[in-house]
């Protein structure tokens, strides 16, 4: 009961923060969600480009994976060559509050509800400055990002602070007469390519090429040839392998680039 109250102090004190004139791009609570591009002159939260979601999701989950690469030794069984991380994808739901609802009461002369259309209803979590339309405002936003496949910032506070991303899936539609527009968004991690350069594996071993001998695996040869199991990506790179178990006995394979 505690935190709850917790909770609706601090969005209360965000949404009157919002109303004094500090923007809708301002970020103070915890769980207030931005997104931003990461790339050209709107690169800021502080900016006009700049997209809080109005009402926080009630969870945001991060899913980190792996592809697993094994092999399988005789009378030893499989053994894992390597294990690469996927990007990280994570999904958010949430609604856009309808803009063009007025404030419900009710008539002490005629007994019955009124709604006065000179005055538009606000949820107290709403933490924007003004109500937007749902489909102008955010839905046009989020799909031209989509569409144009840009990178984002996804602003949440955590250990991290921010997530290079970019939206994979974006659903959205009416569910009931409020007019309010619910959406599901699924991120994927941005990450840029950085060109390694393998060619720093050295050798002492005189010949040009090598030949396996019966049973002998991508590992032992690496260790044999550069002193490191971890250069067979190397050895991979410079033969054209596909497949770290395609090594065959007697074969004549590249030593060096």
């Amino acid at each position: 009961m505690a935190d709850l109250i917790k909770e609706k102090k601090i969005a209360k004190e965000s949404l009157n923060y919002a109303k004094n004139n500090k923007g809708l791009t301002h970020i103070q609570a915890g769980s207030q969600i931005a997104l931003y591009p990461l790339y050209g002159e709107h690169n800021t939260y502080e900016d006009s480009e700049t997209l809080v979601l109005p009402v926080s999701p009630a969870d945001v989950m991060f899913s980190e994976d792996s592809n697993v690469e094994t092999i399988k030794l005789m009378n030893y069984g499989e053994l894992p060559v390597a294990m690469n991380r996927k990007l990280a994808t994570w999904t958010i739901e949430s609604f856009f509050p309808a803009n063009n609802v007025g404030v419900a009461g009710y008539s002490d002369d005629n007994f019955r509800g009124i709604v006065d259309n000179n005055r538009m209803y606000k949820y107290w979590f709403d933490i924007s400055k003004d109500i937007q339309d749902p489909y102008a405002y955010y839905c046009d936003k989020l799909l031209t990002w989509k569409k144009e496949a840009t990178p984002l910032v996804f602003f949440f506070q955590t250990w991290k602070g921010y997530y290079s991303c970019q939206i994979k899936k974006f659903t959205y539609g009416r569910k009931d007469a409020t007019g309010n527009v619910y959406y599901q968004l699924e991120f994927q991690e941005y990450k840029e390519y950085k060109n390694y350069d393998d060619s720093s594996a050295t050798t002492d071993y005189s010949e040009d090429y090598y030949y396996p001998t019966e049973n002998e695996n991508i590992l032992q040869i690496a260790k044999k040839l550069y002193g490191d199991s971890s250069k067979y990506t190397y050895f991979m790179d410079i033969n054209g392998m596909k497949n770290p178990t395609d090594i065959k006995a007697g074969q004549a394979y590249k030593v060096r680039q």
